[in-house]
């Protein structure tokens, strides 16, 4: 498995911003040049302090519902196993990419919880030795106590969205299998949209606080999906599931069959129009369906203008902006029906909501 990713990853491409939020560049995957240390990792980050969060969203008392949102990796290249939080360039890219095409969905509707972490870098998913192991391992100490600091101080007793991706994918998992089983925990979750990491069937079975979402309005269950057009040369389902049978959610219907759903379903993805220089929303841009655990859709009309820096027909950057205003609506669907429960209606209150899709 390893091999091939090393072939696909670190031969070909990797993904670094260049100058704007829109376009990304392709250059190759540097090994770090020395082996992990402990005594040589950045320091820890303080969640008591919000310079260790992107966002901190806490004077918004109108939106009932907080998000807490787990980026993917967005260091690519560095001297380190993990981030220095003060690498400001890092940061920077995160800022404008997934925070920007990804925890935006919620930004209309919720609180925003976005910790900052000493992330792996890239090479760790594919590195040989021991070093990328404990170089994730350490990132996800970081998501736990970003987690339960939000929980124990910060989430005042509200329902709340787990959003992550890829990297902050991969971490939610364990994280999840271990919080949910506080009961008070788990009947505060609206949902968990865990994206761009394949979720094996084995991980919901012997995980029984682990409920994948089957309708549009279930809560305190998980979303997955890996968005794929055709037969790509690297998929990371069949790369990292490593032959598993995997959990698959349509965005276009909410349910795991898997019927052909029109892209007239969906509701709008957020794209980067680079004649004029802004994100717009564009109606009925794909549609989906899915296809042994992973979900597949026809090449869109601006595929050219698309990156695809892990193949042809890979979108692991998009899963969440191609479905951008389902995920959206979603999201309100299943607050809604979160509020709704008898033991959540009582303290909920209509929102008033502002447009800041370009904030």
């Amino acid at each position: 498995m390893k091999a091939v990713l090393s072939k696909f990853f670190l031969l070909s491409m990797s993904l670094m911003l260049l100058t704007s939020c829109s376009r990304l560049s392709l250059m190759v995957f540097i090994k770090p040049p020395t082996k992990f240390k402990v005594e040589k990792t950045p320091t820890a980050p303080n969640y008591a302090e919000n310079t260790s969060w992107h966002k901190w969203r806490m004077r918004e008392e109108t939106k009932q519902t907080d998000v807490f949102y787990v980026h993917p990796t967005t260091y690519i290249i560095g001297k380190g196993w993990n981030q220095d939080l003060e690498d400001a360039h890092v940061n920077w890219r995160t800022r404008v990419l997934p925070i920007n095409y990804q925890a935006r969905t919620f930004y209309e509707d919720c609180r925003m919880f976005i910790p900052k972490y000493r992330q792996a870098i890239f090479y760790s998913f594919v590195d040989k030795k021991e070093n990328g192991k404990k170089a994730l391992d350490l990132a996800y100490e970081d998501v736990r106590a970003a987690f339960y600091y939000y929980i124990e101080h910060l989430n005042n007793g509200r329902p709340f969205i787990f959003a992550a991706h890829s990297q902050g994918a991969y971490h939610s998992q364990k994280l999840l299998a271990e919080a949910l089983q506080d009961p008070k925990i788990k009947s505060k979750l609206v949902v968990a949209y865990v994206l761009g990491w394949p979720i094996t069937e084995r991980y919901v079975e012997e995980h029984a606080v682990i409920e994948v979402c089957s309708t549009n309005t279930q809560t305190g269950c998980i979303v997955s999906w890996n968005t794929e057009s055709g037969n790509p040369k690297l998929s990371l389902v069949q790369e990292f599931a490593e032959g598993e049978p995997t959990v698959c959610v349509n965005p276009l219907s909410w349910n795991l069959d898997t019927t052909y759903v029109p892209k007239s379903k969906n509701r709008g993805s957020l794209q980067h129009n680079k004649r004029t220089k802004k994100d717009e929303l564009v109606l009925h841009y794909c549609d989906a369906k899915i296809e042994n655990g992973r979900l597949k859709v026809s090449p869109p009309a601006n595929q050219v203008q698309l990156q695809m820096p892990m193949g042809k027909g890979n979108y692991h950057l998009y899963d969440y902006n191609f479905f951008f205003q389902n995920i959206k609506q979603n999201a309100r669907d299943r607050i809604q029906a979160h509020q709704e429960q008898p033991l959540n209606s009582s303290s909920q209150t209509q929102t008033s909501l502002k447009n800041d899709f370009n904030n």
